[in-house]
């Protein structure tokens, strides 16, 4: 071959590779590539407000890759006339003069506008004028149907009731029709006793309607035979519903129940209402985007759960703000349930339906002996919430949850649980700078997670449980624990499995390990690629790693910890024959351990019991080791070698 030859062939070679590159590179970023916003919607093109009058808008973005985004307080705006209506950070309009002008919103280079009406008053009429009584003995249906009927004839308005209690068979308001109380404490709207015992709810609400300032009361005690569907409010396929200031009471279903075909509800806000002790849930939220549910008052003492999302069709639901509640409940079960399908939708195809976009920030939850349950969301955030409840449980596939900034006191802290033998997991959990305290343990994952991620908490144990348990009985991969506080627990990090199930790639970084009777990290089960790096580990042992029968550990890595005061070091044992392969204690600080004397140990403040030759790759280098009781490293005489350049004081 002559030398033109070899260099056309290495020129094609390496266009060849450079080609390949180019490639690998495009595709790389075109996987990194973030969906981006391409418009904004709004739930109104135009709004008709009265002086003083406040509404919320929903504006959501609308992202490349379909998702979508509550952008209320995330925008900015601005009115062509603050003297008509103005506009705060959180996308509250209100009515401040007569007259028109349009509101906009900015986000992200995108701009949409609206239009705004302010009118003195709005068309009313009295429910008293057509018949009512309101006396508590005379039945007053056909007299809120008339007013509702005349009004809707008109083009909408408001239905006015004075004082007084209305004995109601079901009514059924039609669009642009709002039921206004003249006070919430005084305007008593009740079941009658001689309703029937189906699906019987009280007041079932159209598109565009709002229920304000009465008080809604079921009257269980006259229907203790009555079906769960017997709710004080429903809708279903309804959009723009406003439910604000009222008393939700006694249902022998839900205070509130919204729901829809895969149509959906849209645009729903529930605020600054007391709801409380109905017989089923005080909130039941099925097929439904678009929630604001605020400053609410929710409270049961007969069992039941406050807020409870039901989606049961197959279809993905989207934009849900729970914010600044405070819920009270005796629920053995769950005070809080924010799920994005049922059991039968999200095993299909192991595809699942998510609720994406599930804020739940600045609440108050007191449920002790109930747990807060997500399950099936994406994108959803729990922040700035004061939870004391059995736990929050976050179960089967959850994607990119953020949990952060919470106080959290119960049993358990967290619980991470898959499902359908590890086809439904949580991927992307992210949980960090919370307040932890807990009579069990702080963090617990089992039956399954990928790419989890425990950061900068605070964990407070009572000397029982783990500050993070993970039990791989479906295998828990990618997790990293660093730049947290475990304080008062029996053990800080502690790993478990089934057979052929494993924790593998689990980084322990730069945490402080403090007054915990049992270790900073133990290894049992299945362990793949472990790394226990750079943490502050006081009056605590550092590190057991136990081979069980017939599994393994593999690659685990030791180094850069400092460890004072425990009883331990590092240690390892077995109770069977399994192995122990690739491990490395490097560069390690221990000192002032006060030894811990077993039938198998020599209390060395490093310690290898295996004498298997199962147990093989070890390197022990470069430890510091200073004032322990047994300020010595032993291992078997099969891995002396593996011993090399440590230092003793």
């Amino acid at each position: 071959m002559n030398l033109f030859s070899r260099y056309y062939i290495f020129i094609i070679l390496l266009l060849s590779v450079l080609l390949i590159m180019a490639l690998f590179i495009f595709d790389g970023n075109k996987k990194e590539q973030k969906a981006v916003p391409t418009s904004i919607s709004l739930n109104k093109a135009h709004y008709e407000l009265i002086m003083k009058e406040r509404e919320i808008i929903f504006a959501t973005a609308v992202y490349s890759d379909g998702s979508k985004k509550n952008i209320s307080k995330l925008g900015t705006y601005t009115t062509t006339n603050e003297k008509v209506v103005t506009v705060d950070s959180s996308g509250a309009i209100t009515g401040t003069g007569l007259g028109a002008a349009k509101v906009s919103v900015f986000f992200e280079g995108l701009t949409e506008t609206f239009s705004v009406s302010v009118s003195e008053k709005r068309l009313s009429v009295n429910v008293k004028d057509y018949g009512a009584y309101g006396d508590g003995i005379h039945d007053d249906t056909s007299s809120f149907q008339q007013a509702i009927d005349h009004l809707a004839a008109k083009g909408g308005g408001d239905i006015f009731i004075p004082y007084g209690t209305y004995i109601l068979k079901p009514i059924f308001l039609k669009p642009k029709i709002n039921l206004v109380g003249q006070s919430r404490d005084q305007v008593i709207l009740k079941l009658s006793d001689r309703a029937n015992d189906e699906y019987t709810r009280l007041i079932t609400m159209n598109n565009d309607t709002k229920v304000q300032s009465i008080t809604c009361d079921g009257n269980y005690q006259k229907h203790p035979n009555g079906t769960e569907h017997m709710h004080c409010i429903f809708a279903f396929d309804k959009n723009n519903l406003v439910i604000e200031n009222n008393r939700l009471m006694n249902a022998v279903g839900d205070g509130i129940s919204i729901s829809g075909s895969k149509e959906t509800s849209n645009y729903v806000t529930v605020s600054n209402n007391i709801i409380l002790e109905n017989q089923r849930s005080q909130l039941v939220i099925e097929q439904t985007n678009h929630l604001f549910i605020y400053n609410n008052k929710i409270t049961s003492k007969t069992g039941r759960p406050a807020i409870h999302f039901e989606p049961w069709e197959e279809i993905q639901l989207f934009d849900a703000v729970i914010t600044g509640n405070n819920i009270s409940t005796n629920s053995s079960e769950y005070c809080v349930l924010l799920a994005g399908s049922d059991s039968g939708t999200a095993r299909k195809g192991h595809s699942g339906y998510f609720f994406h976009g599930v804020v739940f920030a600045d609440n108050v939850v007191e449920g002790p002996e109930c747990s807060m349950l997500v399950m099936d969301t994406s994108g959803a955030e729990i922040y700035n919430n004061e939870l004391f409840v059995s736990d929050i449980f976050v179960w089967r596939r959850n994607k990119d949850l953020s949990i952060y900034s919470n106080l959290i006191k119960g049993e358990s802290g967290i619980q991470i649980e898959g499902g359908d033998n590890g086809r439904l997991i949580s991927t992307g959990t992210r949980i960090f700078d919370n307040t932890i305290s807990s009579a069990a343990d702080g963090i617990n994952i089992t039956a399954g997670a990928e790419r989890t991620f425990i950061s900068s908490n605070k964990f407070n144990g009572i000397g029982k449980g783990n500050g993070v348990y993970l039990f791989a009985s479906d295998s828990i991969v990618d997790t990293t624990i660093s730049n947290n506080i475990f304080l008062n627990f029996l053990d800080g990090v502690k790993t478990s499995s089934t057979k052929n199930e494993a924790t593998a790639e689990l980084t322990v970084d730069s945490n402080t390990f403090e007054t915990n009777s049992g270790y900073a990290l133990l290894l049992q089960g299945e362990n793949f690629n472990i790394k226990m790096v750079s943490n502050q580990i006081k009056d605590t042992s550092g590190v057991f790693i136990l081979i069980e029968p017939h599994m393994s550990i593999n690659n685990v890595l030791i180094k850069d910890n400092v460890i004072t005061g425990g009883k331990r070091g590092i240690y390892q044992s077995d109770n069977g024959k399994g192995s122990l392969k690739d491990l490395t204690i490097s560069n390690n600080f221990i000192k002032h351990t006060t030894g811990e004397t077993n039938d198998s140990s020599m209390e060395a403040v490093i310690e290898l019991s295996s004498e298997s030759m199962l147990v093989k790759d070890v390197v022990i280098k470069g430890n510091l080791l200073i004032g322990n009781k047994v300020n010595e490293i032993r291992v078997p005489k099969s891995l002396i070698g593996s011993v090399e350049e440590n230092k003793f004081n």
